[in-house]
């Protein structure tokens, strides 16, 4: 029989709305409950496309027997993260001052009165070793609670005050004076935790860093930051050494187009198979600005980015689309019963679905007869295959793609979180118009705009084509913040205007006029242990961070530079976790040396660079005749256009990418002319030693190579030329 879920919007809360656990919503009818019957409360944190949610209401919520027990001596209150982020906040919190890690499902116990005294995520119901279980847990917390009532309210008042001194906790004073010290500081030590082997941060689980690489982009290529070649090169390499991971692992659909939520492991290879919007949102942007800056300067890397972007947007319109013109949430991760089921094939259904050319296929995409996916909890082999790819060709396999991805859309699909979040919504406007899909962008706007205009704010999300909820800080930033790149994408004055329009109401709803900030909520918001204002990044930017340049974006620099004032501590002392502050930053101190001086001519608007020409190879001779020792000698010959220069084979920074000589059908000695020099320039000729165990044998050189200006180091590319070693 449904519980009182069934009447909920939430796509998360109707998930639950036949568990024999007698579910509440969050809401004064379940508090009221626990006081009069003098129970604590169960309450459970989780959203839709979670995975590790679906399995612990498989394994607990759905089980007669721990149902019994929060019938008989819980009141348990059901909530999306989603859709109340201040409850989701709130509690996280108080994990995180209970020294436990958080993450979905969250799982706590709390008074009547809504302060917690236990928590927890993930439980499964038995107990594992030397683990409790959530059964052994909830009888626990009961006895406990009709036997130590005194030192569990204790428990709860110590945490609760707690949390509420976290929540609302003032910046750290800064230590210096806010200026680029700030911002070079926080950047060396967000490249200290690059993977220079396989792009990104840290090792593993890895989530796309796209407010990362909008700081690192901004900071290599913006007017009016001071020059620090090595530096710049530094952020703009590994900002597109990651870009070109991810689109080549299996985090990246290559079937179906867009990115899933994050990758287990560290090289982007097995991921973990949600799909959100935000993510992909915000990596539209970032693969479009590469695309964009890559034009001209190396064609085959814009090309490949550009198809990126493509293949996102045109998922995101497919897929995610509401008949409004906005977009949904999320795509699960589970179908069938099982995590990724949709989107692994086996060697069987690659032949059966591309036939001659599943060879190739195969080969490129890394499928294995065993099956190259293991299952993320159980670590074993299923038999099935992810595509992911060691070279940028996917082009090459984009007929075979779409019958694939025709082919996987017969099979049942993973469930879609239909709710339209407003800040959710904001990003995909931005991403679209950054990527020229102007019209999408702006019928997601208007419908936006209309609700906006209507009711005198916006709501936190619209579900069925009904508002619901109000919105918090983030809904009005991040719709601002796509008004603004509607904007830019147009020149209409009109998306400006309503930019400002938001913008306003934003202040007016959510601005500290005390201390600077904008507080996460608003007077209509439930005040739970007081009102928090966002400054770390978590995997969207945090919200502040875009108001800030809201400000600068929209001539209010004045509550910009103290909103970035009042969070210069945090900047400074956990720099890896406030890169959209540390970008808007950057973003407010280019501005002011970019302006011109008092009395001086303004500097003439930057034009778009020349495009470079490229770097070639050539091999002489090409028939290579092997002497008696059995080795060929020839000359490779590069060649560096002016206005470039490459990297040595030992070049002077670790993030520099050398120049290195290799082959495929022979062995090869490169003897560079100066093994030492840091740089290539003009004409450069290697003398190579070639052999192979048989003659004749044809064979190909390969050279890869990092072109740098006097400014910037680009992406890496290589060249090749082929050759034939003869008797």
């Amino acid at each position: 029989m449904p519980n009182r879920l069934a009447s909920a919007t939430s796509p998360y809360l109707l998930q639950h709305a036949d568990n024999p656990v007698d579910w509440f919503p969050w809401g004064d009818e379940a508090f009221e409950r626990a006081r009069a019957e003098d129970k604590p409360i169960f309450l459970s944190i989780g959203y839709a496309s979670c995975h590790w949610c679906h399995v612990m209401a498989h394994e607990v919520f759905e089980d007669r027997e721990v149902a019994d027990v929060l019938n008989e001596h819980f009141v348990s209150v059901k909530v999306d993260r989603e859709e109340r982020p201040d409850v989701d906040e709130t509690y996280l919190a108080a994990l995180q001052v209970a020294g436990i890690r958080g993450g979905w499902p969250m799982s706590l116990f709390l008074t009547p009165d809504r302060k917690p005294f236990f928590g927890a995520t993930y439980i499964p119901k038995e107990d594992r070793g030397q683990y409790p279980g959530f059964l052994t847990i909830a009888r626990q917390v009961a006895k406990g609670w009709r036997q130590q009532r005194p030192e569990f309210e204790r428990a709860a008042e110590r945490l609760s005050e707690a949390v509420g001194t976290f929540l609302t906790q003032e910046a750290p004073q800064g230590e210096s004076a806010l200026g680029w010290e700030t911002v070079t500081d926080g950047l060396q030590a967000i490249l200290a935790g690059a993977d220079l082997d396989n792009g990104g941060f840290g090792d593993r689980p890895k989530f796309p860093p796209h407010t990362a690489i909008e700081l690192l982009f901004d900071y290599a290529t913006r007017k009016g930051v001071p020059e620090d070649q090595e530096l710049q090169s530094a952020a703009l390499g590994v900002a597109l050494l990651t870009l070109e991971a991810m689109e080549l692992g299996g985090i990246h659909d290559h079937v179906g187009g867009g990115f899933h939520r994050y990758s287990v492991d560290e090289s982007w290879f097995l991921p973990h198979f949600e799909k959100m919007l935000y993510d992909n949102a915000l990596l539209l942007a970032a693969y479009s600005r590469a695309a964009d800056m890559m034009e001209g300067q190396i064609p085959e890397a814009a090309k490949e980015f550009r198809r990126t972007a493509d293949r996102t947007a045109r998922w995101m319109l497919r897929e995610m689309r509401a008949a409004n013109g906005l977009f949904h949430s999320a795509i699960d991760a589970d179908s069938e019963g099982e995590e990724g089921w949709f989107y692994v094939w086996s060697v069987e259904e690659a032949r059966e679905v591309l036939g001659p050319s599943a060879l190739a296929v195969m080969a490129a995409f890394g499928l294995e007869a065993n099956g190259n996916y293991q299952d993320e909890a159980t670590g074993r082999t299923t038999g099935k295959n992810i595509l992911a790819l060691s070279e940028p060709i996917a082009s090459q396999f984009d007929e075979q793609l779409d019958r694939l991805l025709e082919a996987r859309n017969r099979r049942p699909r993973p469930m879609t979180d239909t709710k339209c979040l407003v800040g959710w919504n904001g990003l995909a406007i931005r991403g679209l118009a950054r990527a020229g899909y102007v019209g999408e962008a702006a019928a997601a706007a208007n419908r936006l705009l209309r609700e906006f205009d209507a009711n005198g704010g916006l709501p936190r999300l619209i579900y069925e084509d009904r508002p619901q909820g109000v919105g918090f800080l983030e809904d009005y930033a991040f719709f601002a913040w796509g008004l603004v790149a509607l904007h830019e994408a147009t020149g209409d004055p009109s998306w400006r205007e309503a930019a400002e329009r938001v913008y306003r109401a934003m202040t007016e709803r959510f601005w500290d006029e005390r201390n600077g900030g904008f507080f996460a909520t608003e007077g209509r918001h439930e005040p739970l242990f007081g009102r928090m204002k966002p400054v770390f990044d978590q995997p969207i930017p945090s919200a502040n961070s875009v108001a800030a340049r809201l400000g600068l974006e929209l001539g209010d620099e004045e509550r910009a530079e103290r909103t970035l004032r009042a969070f210069q501590g945090w900047m400074e002392r956990g720099p890896q976790h406030c890169e959209g502050l540390l970008d808007a930053l950057l973003l407010w101190l280019a501005g002011k040396s970019a302006r011109p001086r008092a009395g001086s001519e303004p500097e003439a608007a930057p034009s778009r660079p020349a495009p470079i020409a490229d770097v070639r190879v050539e091999l002489e001779p090409r028939e290579v005749k092997a002497g008696r020792d059995g080795k060929g000698r020839a000359i490779l010959r590069i060649h560096v256009p002016e206005g470039l220069h490459l990297n040595g084979p030992n070049p002077p920074a670790r993030w520099l990418t050398p120049t290195a000589i290799s082959a495929e059908g022979c062995q090869v000695e490169p003897e560079w002319p100066d093994a030492q020099v840091e740089r290539l320039e003009g004409l450069v000729e290697v003398p190579l030693a070639l052999s192979v165990p048989s003659l004749p044998a044809e064979f190909e050189i390969r050279v890869t190579y990092q072109p740098c200006t006097e400014t910037e180091c680009l992406r890496p590319a290589e060249r090749r030329v082929s050759g034939v070693l003869l008797p």
